[in-house]
């Protein structure tokens, strides 16, 4: 294995590429997962419908994931996702084959032992092939522009939203076969490679923009596509249930011009229409016209979509905002706000309302005896009759008797671990000291993480190590 080495620092402000190469007049970038829990069997079937895609992107980290990856690092677990050896083993061997490169934010708050996991991975295949790693470190700040002894990798399972640079600088350097990034904005995971291959630069505000249009409908994965969009009481998304079985994950033509086209595999199940398009477009999105990413502020209010087939949609109009570059990037610091302990307990038929409410008192009666006043501190509510909280029902027993399958659940967030682990205990005393007919308990207790929001100008970024090769 070759020696790590550092081979670059720099700040947010980003440089413009020298003399960029335009590789490709067009790119293919499939998503292969929108989230953590999204399934590698879909991903490998895309691969395996679409033979053109140059890349695949595994878009696997939410807002609180680093921070639990941090904790497991702590306690002396994997600081990545642990579930990167069950899609390398499935994907690698096609990816490979493909020429697909394989670009995934699995890598959390350590990136470098993903790669090396990675590598385990592809030796028991057999497969020869080079992983790189770009990342987020931080410095402190000296003035000499020298390299300090040691980086800290996000330190106190702080994060910031990286951009594309990095990862186009891993591509420039490399041309890995897999490329593992810590915290990376989703749209900047698919931008990267669309900057690299059709020659874009960081001033092609225009481009760049398009390109983040592209990625944002393409990192959700199945949302794109028809996941979680079929609903019977509308027609136009009633699907069927072989058609919502048979989903094909999305991936798009880009073309060194800009033009965008969103598709899905030929044949495939689901739905790729303008209704879906729009869908993700909105998704999480505060004001569209000004959606902020590290790479450039893209203005959404002109974007249209227009269906060439079943499968492909033309989609065209995104804008840079009127201030289009950001000056600061976002960061999130992760914070202790207590333990949360939690109950569930289900109760059916004649009156099993008033045996919930019986229930929800038990345990708080006996949370009070324990640790007196701690039981305000519970939140109740009966999934089937008020857990969406939109109206209250009072004491009008009509409204209860119409329920006749419900489920009590009780959440507590205390600042002592030994409170959570009490309601824990009370709940599970429901099934020899509680009303009948109770079943299906489970409980749980865990350490529960707010993210602070920040803006910073002094992250440092690092291009970190050259890739290496299995043996």
């Amino acid at each position: 294995m070759e020696k790590q080495t550092y081979e670059e620092i720099h700040d947010c402000l980003i440089k413009p590429r020298i003399n960029p190469q335009r590789r490709k007049d067009k790119v293919y970038i499939g998503c292969g997962a929108g989230f953590g829990g999204d399934r590698p069997m879909a991903a490998k079937k895309l691969l395996n419908r679409v033979k053109e895609l140059n890349y695949i992107v595994l878009e696997c980290l939410a807002e609180r994931t680093l921070a639990e990856r941090y904790q497991a690092m702590a306690s002396g677990g994997d600081g990545y996702d642990s579930n990167i050896s069950e899609w390398m083993s499935l994907l690698l061997p096609l990816a490979v084959d493909r020429g697909t490169c394989i670009i995934t934010n699995m890598g959390a708050m350590d990136p470098v032992s993903a790669r090396e996991k990675v590598l385990e991975v592809a030796s028991s295949l057999g497969i020869r092939l080079s992983v790189a790693v770009a990342h987020e470190v931080f410095v402190n700040e000296s003035g000499s522009g020298s390299l300090p002894e040691k980086l800290v990798n996000m330190e106190g399972g702080v994060s910031t939203y990286l951009g594309a640079a990095p990862i186009v600088a891993c591509l420039e350097r490399y041309q890995p076969n897999v490329l593992i990034t810590s915290r990376v904005a989703d749209a900047a995971l698919f931008l990267a490679p669309m900057v690299y291959e059709l020659g874009w630069n960081w001033d092609d505000l225009e481009l760049l923009a398009q390109g983040s249009l592209a990625g944002h409908l393409l990192e959700c994965g199945c949302q794109l596509t028809g996941g979680y969009f079929m609903h019977p009481a509308d027609k136009n998304r009633n699907l069927s249930f072989p058609n919502l079985l048979d989903l094909s994950l999305p991936y798009a033509e880009i073309s060194s011009s800009g033009e965008i086209c969103v598709m899905k595999a030929e044949g495939s199940g689901g739905i790729l229409n303008f209704g879906t398009c729009a869908e993700q477009l909105l998704y999480e999105v505060g004001d569209p016209s000004a959606y902020i990413t590290p790479d450039v502020v893209v203005d959404f209010r002109g974007v249209t979509f227009q269906p060439l087939s079943r499968s492909k949609v033309l989609c065209i109009g995104a804008k840079p905002s009127a201030h289009p570059v950001p000056d600061k990037l976002l960061q999130l610091i992760p914070k202790h706000r207590g333990w949360k302990g939690w109950g569930e307990i289900s109760y059916v038929g004649y009156e099993c309302v008033k045996r919930a409410k019986a229930a929800e008192l038990l345990v708080r009666s006996w949370m009070e005896e324990a640790f007196p006043g701690v039981s305000s501190c519970v939140l109740s509510y009966i999934i089937g009759l008020d857990s969406l909280k939109a109206t209250s029902i009072g004491n009008h027993l009509s409204s209860w008797r119409a329920s006749e399958d419900i489920r009590l659940r009780m959440d507590g967030l205390f600042q002592e671990k030994k409170h959570a682990q009490q309601l824990a205990k009370e709940f599970t005393a429901l099934y020899t000291n509680g009303p009948a007919g109770g079943g299906g308990i489970s409980t749980g207790v865990k350490k529960e993480i707010f993210l602070e929001k920040q803006l910073s100008r002094t992250c440092f970024l690092a291009d970190r190590g050259k890739a290496n090769r299995s043996q």
